[in-house]
């Protein structure tokens, strides 16, 4: 294969919308991958509402300033002074139906790690590393070729590894105790390689033929942030994400430049019942930013995300109390397929255990997503799928 048709697939193959579902093996995988929404597992079992206010989430820097806050009423302000962090696996297991077919899919994500660093009681610090898109199939289908007049039968299989990461450096300082401003700057970078191969039926005759070709990305971002604790058991959260130029590069050589996706989102957090909080959302992201960087035929959509949730305390488990959470959200996906948008509703819940005295947290986390075709010539596709969070925060 000529260095010209290896960049043209490199290219064509993480921008290009598939024909058909199949080809991608998912609704959630189209385009560049799907935008798991940077959450901690105490934030996605809200349904991302918390997002705004949560320090472990690299969306609002001015959350920094709340490591070691209570999470349940923002008048309640403990500080911690020791380092906090926090790790995530994230399991999802899916199902895709169309044309009366059904496929499975089991995908792992480790999408988020995160250290708070204390520098004083009103600054603080934060390192964080999380998904910004995934791009993670695999899928075969049944193929028939004619070689030399003769009909040859075989599978043609297709498998993409690859995601972009946000990795962000982060500093926020409290105002006083009702005021928290932050300041953060971020590296998109990561890498999409795509296989693509053909097997036959007649291995007598017919050997495996086998591609690969790969897209490297690098950009930068920078956010800043507020969260302002109005009056005691109501606070107001906002960001906002501006993108830097996103290059796509193969062996040192950029092919595409293109944006990193603006971002702005806003929350709203009541704490007037004692033992719970309620949170609402609303954020848009600039996907079309990206345009520039592949193909011309990809179906990218700015759309709005809204989240509403509640994390309330329940029984005690030893010296320190659960923390139960319930949450939905509603969402556009970036990447259409054909003429179609991508839409997606979800469902969350989960539980906080602090165990050790407090200088630990297990939160579990569970969602249920369903993704439908909406618009232009939308097919009955479905995607159903479950997501399994497990997230550990410590404090030594």
């Amino acid at each position: 294969m000529t260095t010209t048709r290896r960049l043209a697939l490199a290219l064509g193959a993480v921008a290009l919308s598939a024909g058909t579902v199949a080809a991608q093996g998912s609704l959630s995988t189209q385009g560049y991958g799907y935008p798991s929404g940077e959450l901690s597992t105490r934030a996605l079992g809200t349904g991302g509402s918390v997002a705004e206010f949560d320090p472990a989430s690299p969306i609002n820097p001015a959350a920094l300033g709340s490591w070691g806050a209570s999470p349940i009423n923002s008048a309640i302000r403990r500080w911690w002074g020791r380092t906090a962090f926090t790790a995530q696996y994230d399991p999802e297991f899916r199902r895709v139906t169309s044309g009366g077919q059904s496929q499975n899919a089991t995908l792992t994500r480790f999408p988020l790690i995160a250290i708070g660093i204390p520098i004083r009681e009103q600054l603080q610090l934060g390192v964080s590393a999380a998904t910004l898109l995934d791009r993670t199939f695999s899928t075969s289908v049944p193929s028939t070729e004619t070689i030399g007049g003769e009909t040859v039968t075989g599978t043609q299989l297709i498998e993409s590894r690859g995601s972009m990461e946000d990795v962000r450096l982060g500093a926020a300082y409290n105002v006083g105790r009702r005021l928290s401003l932050g300041l953060a700057g971020h590296l998109v970078t990561g890498q999409h390689r795509v296989v693509s191969g053909r097997t036959f039926t007649d291995t007598t005759q017919f050997g495996t033929v086998s591609d690969s070709s790969g897209v490297e990305f690098t950009g930068l971002a920078f956010s800043a942030g507020a969260e302002w604790r109005i009056v005691p058991g109501f606070s107001v959260a906002g960001s906002y994400r501006r993108g830097g130029t996103l290059r796509a590069e193969r062996n040192d050589t950029t092919l595409r430049r293109a944006q990193v996706p603006d971002r702005v989102g806003v929350g709203v957090r009541v704490d007037r019942l004692p033992g719970a909080s309620f949170t609402a959302s609303w954020s848009q992201t600039s996907w079309t930013k990206m345009n520039g960087l592949g193909a011309s035929a990809l179906r990218i959509t700015d759309a709005p995300e809204y989240a509403a949730g509640v994390e309330a305390v329940g029984p005690r488990l030893g010296p320190s109390a659960l923390l139960f959470r319930l949450g939905g959200r509603r969402r556009t996906l970036p990447f259409g397929l054909g003429d179609s948008d991508v839409r997606e509703t979800a469902f969350s819940g989960g539980l906080g255990a602090p165990f050790t005295g407090g200088r630990a947290i297990l939160d579990l986390g569970l969602q249920h997503a369903s993704r439908s075709l909406v618009g232009g010539t939308a097919s009955s596709a479905t995607e159903r799928a479950w997501t399994l969070s497990v997230g550990l925060t410590v404090r030594p």
